[in-house]
């Protein structure tokens, strides 16, 4: 997988100060950006499918299509 830039990790050119960084920095930056947008990306699905156990059992199929889980 090819490693994106910093610039394509937030959408937009990166802080004055964070431009100035040289490259290397820079995809290290990026690299924990692109964790820490996993990381929550996870802990969102695991919410998701927790807030389920309230749905009834037989209203769960329906719920996760309608909210797209």
């Amino acid at each position: 997988m090819a490693e994106r830039t910093l610039t394509e990790q937030l959408g937009a050119e990166p802080p004055a100060g964070v431009a100035a960084l040289d490259p290397a920095h820079q995809q290290d930056l990026a690299d924990a950006v692109r964790a820490a947008r996993r990381r929550q990306a996870a802990a969102l699905a695991k919410a998701g499918n927790d807030a389920l156990k309230f749905v009834p059992a037989l209203l769960r199929p329906a719920v996760r299509k309608a909210v797209g889980l």
